[in-house]
């Protein structure tokens, strides 16, 4: 096993990351399109500017002239009446191109004098028909329009040239893409910070069980639970970590005890096995008294195993089968099975009516032993009574006897691993059949009591809730 291991990027990292990347992407493309879209519109309103001006001209020539109130016949007088009613908006210039030279133009001072091209006058003076275009310059694009003018009766060549300067729109619209750039970059930013915190917040738990798990495996610390806040997922893996570590050590604890319990009651009989072995001579009555004392320890200690094993098994979630049981013939076959333990008053108190959800055969040994139980603390003759039922919610298994009863000092631990009462230490057992019975009704989700007097008998209880019949 390699004992250096290199640690590649946290579950942190990786969310944070992707949660960036994702987020850069869409920012960029919103921008992307804003600025197509910004630009598009700057052209298209030129465009639509320059559709206007070349309407109004038209407008103008139909119109006769404002000075004279005649209408206009010359080319000039048109051209130099239009430039003067017609003011140019911001960033756009108008001049007039009579005869192939630049006559007149728009008041202010535009960005760049196309008027001042001998080139592009040169161009436009010989159109013949309306057309558009587009020029840089050192001032930005110009989008333009040439519109010739002709009167029947006049020779003189004239056009009128539209100017829409696109550089300052432009740079306007560079300027908030700039900024939605900058505003993005911080954005992200704060995403970033914000996102490593509540990451960090989130997988939380998911540290909390990495850690507890490194102690559970290194055998520190099985005691070890995670803080649960929230229903959320997360909440929900740590609420789940946490019952998986108490069936751990539930587990480690029954096996501790399995083994600490087998190992101080086998002790005695291995011992005395081993003593008689020892001892044991060559005289064939001798041999034949140890051998049977060998078989009745070794019968002593394969049930001993068996109830540990059972008491073992009982804290197992697969302890239960369960099952839809009838109370009814759950008492009555009960009460017929333990009458042939002795020779008792059997009598059933109260027969149970309804159908429960349980396991039949560990209510049944259960109520066995509840019955052996008595039969060692009663008299030939005495009464023995097995009765149950169901009262809010709640099921309720009696065994009653007329026995000798139990001391109230001996009643809190009698349900303990090999707790014996005194009366009960002059005849064999190991002790732990009450132990069992208190490890089925716990496997149930119940418990086991005992109310008893001296001289007055005894009544065992289980009680357990009554589950719902969908859990067969």
């Amino acid at each position: 096993m390699m004992s250096d291991v290199r640690r590649g990027a946290t579950v942190r990292t990786r969310i944070l990351a992707a949660t960036l990347i994702a987020a850069a992407i869409a920012l960029c493309a919103i921008i992307l399109v804003t600025g197509r879209v910004l630009f598009a519109r700057i052209d298209v309103d030129a465009a639509a500017e320059l559709a206007h001006e070349a309407a109004k001209l038209r407008a103008f020539a139909q119109e006769p002239d404002p000075v004279t109130g005649e209408p206009f016949t010359q080319v000039r007088d048109l051209l130099t009446a239009h430039l003067a009613h017609n003011l140019s908006e911001q960033n756009e210039s108008f001049f007039s191109i009579v005869d192939g030279d630049a006559d007149r133009r728009s008041s202010g001072e535009p960005p760049t004098r196309l008027d001042a091209d001998a080139a592009f006058v040169a161009g436009a003076a010989r159109a013949d028909a309306p057309h558009s275009g587009r020029l840089d310059t050192d001032a930005g694009p110009v989008m333009y329009a040439v519109i010739p003018v002709r009167f029947e009766g006049d020779a003189t060549r004239g056009a009128l040239v539209v100017a829409e300067h696109l550089g300052p729109a432009r740079a306007d619209a560079w300027s908030t893409v700039l900024t939605m750039s900058i505003a993005a970059l911080v954005a992200l930013a704060v995403a970033g910070a914000t996102g490593w915190l509540v990451a960090g917040r989130v997988l939380t738990p998911i540290r909390d069980v990495r850690t507890a798990a490194a102690r559970i495996s290194s055998g520190d610390d099985l005691g070890q639970r995670i803080a649960v806040s929230g229903t959320d997922d997360i909440a929900q893996l740590a609420r789940t970590f946490n019952d998986m570590l108490d069936r751990v050590q539930a587990a480690f604890d029954g096996q501790r005890r399995f083994l600490d319990d087998a190992g101080h009651e086998l002790r005695t009989p291995i011992t005395v096995i081993r003593g008689h072995l020892e001892l044991m001579g060559e005289d064939r009555t001798d041999r034949e008294q140890t051998l049977r004392l060998v078989d009745d320890e070794l019968q002593r200690m394969s049930r001993l195993v068996d109830d540990l094993i059972l008491l073992a098994r009982s804290e197992r979630p697969d302890f239960l089968m369960l099952e839809r049981v009838d109370l009814a013939d759950l008492v009555i076959e009960t009460l017929a099975k333990a009458t042939a333990l002795a020779d008792r008053a059997w009598s059933i108190d109260e027969v149970p009516s309804g159908t429960v959800v349980a396991d039949e055969q560990r209510l049944t040994q259960a109520l066995l032993q509840l019955a052996e139980n008595a039969v060692a603390h009663t008299e030939p003759g005495q009464v023995i009574a097995i009765g149950g039922s169901i009262r809010q919610g709640e099921i309720r298994l009696r065994v009653r006897d007329e026995g000798r009863g139990i001391p109230e000092d001996e009643q809190e631990r009698i349900f303990d691993r090999f707790a014996r009462g005194a009366d009960s230490r002059r005849r064999p057992g190991s002790g732990l059949g009450l132990a069992i019975v208190a490890g089925i009704a716990a496997a149930h989700g119940g418990s086991v009591t005992v109310t008893s007097a001296p001289d007055t008998g005894s009544c065992f209880t289980i009680e357990i809730p009554r589950r719902d019949e969908d859990a067969a």
